[in-house]
């Protein structure tokens, strides 16, 4: 069976990868020492696929046709679909037992994700996939959740959608180490006059609660009020699903920069399983 050796999620805003210079250096330095943190962590585990969770910007679905929940079963996936992103486009390889296991067994679990075997990936998924396989070479199973348009899941809805996908993860028997991310937000807006608005106390807080263990305070926050911090700001429903798929973990906020020229508040947060735990915990935000 399985095993899941590590979680992350981390911030995918497209100009980390289109224009990462416009971001202040200290800012630009500590976020993305804070992504090669994950990517060593990822690398000395062993992995040999990534589920990653993510939002997707219309690039496979719009308004007449929008799932909630997809999962990409294809050998490969094409992206990224944005040439401006400083990205090669390329075709990352799937692993399509595993995303078939992760479908069969999320829906025995009460959810109904669709299914798709040629998914085009966007800076959704691109970004934090391409900091952590540079090369692309190892498969990757996108697993799509709608979080900006309603009618939108819940966060509890998110975070028992992640236990679900830990579960049928666990439950595979062609692996043996399978790493779990998660991408989007944190703060933001989008197409309105708030563009570049960051609301710095939100992510502050959101990342609290994930190191808290998810409490209900934020598995009860609900949509509207989560909107508030950005119309952008519900794709956190993907770190929530992530931090669902390993219950019990260790969870450490590794960084947190509101870069404006970004437009978004940009965040690292590390999940490390029990028994994949660090002798000494990494250095949290909060403890600086």
């Amino acid at each position: 069976m399985a095993e899941i050796v590590l979680g992350y999620s981390a911030s995918h805003a497209p100009m980390m990868s289109a224009n990462p210079e416009s971001a202040p250096p200290a800012m630009r330095e500590r976020f993305f020492a804070a992504l090669d943190q994950v990517r060593d962590r990822v690398e000395a585990s062993g992995a040999q696929a990534v589920v990653l969770l993510s939002g997707e910007h219309f690039t496979n679905f719009f308004l007449d046709n929008l799932p909630q929940l997809c999962v990409g079963v294809g050998k490969s996936h094409l992206g990224p679909v944005e040439k401006w992103l400083g990205i090669p486009r390329t075709l990352v390889p799937g692993h399509p037992g595993l995303a078939e296991a992760i479908l069969s067994g999320t829906m025995t679990r009460g959810f109904q994700p669709s299914v798709s075997s040629r998914l085009t990936v966007d800076h959704g998924f691109m970004t934090v996939y391409h900091a952590l396989s540079p090369s692309a070479d190892l498969p990757l199973v996108p697993v799509v959740m709608n979080c900006t348009t309603p009618p939108l899941i819940t966060l509890r809805q998110a975070y028992e959608f992640g236990t679900a996908v830990g579960a049928a993860i666990r439950a595979y028997d062609g692996l043996d180490r399978v790493a779990v991310v998660g991408a989007g937000g944190l703060s933001h807006f989008v197409g309105e006059p708030r563009v570049g608005d960051i609301d710095e106390d939100f992510d502050l807080w959101f990342l609290h609660q994930l190191e808290l263990g998810c409490p209900p305070d934020l598995l009860d926050l609900g949509n509207d009020e989560l909107a508030l911090a950005g119309n952008g700001t519900g794709e956190v429903r993907a770190w929530v699903a992530c931090a669902g798929a390993l219950p019990g973990a260790r969870t450490t906020a590794l960084d947190y920069e509101p870069i404006g020229e970004w437009i978004n508040g940009m965040g690292v947060v590390l999940h490390e399983p029990a028994d994949r735990q660090a002798p000494q915990r990494p250095d949290s935000i909060f403890v600086r």
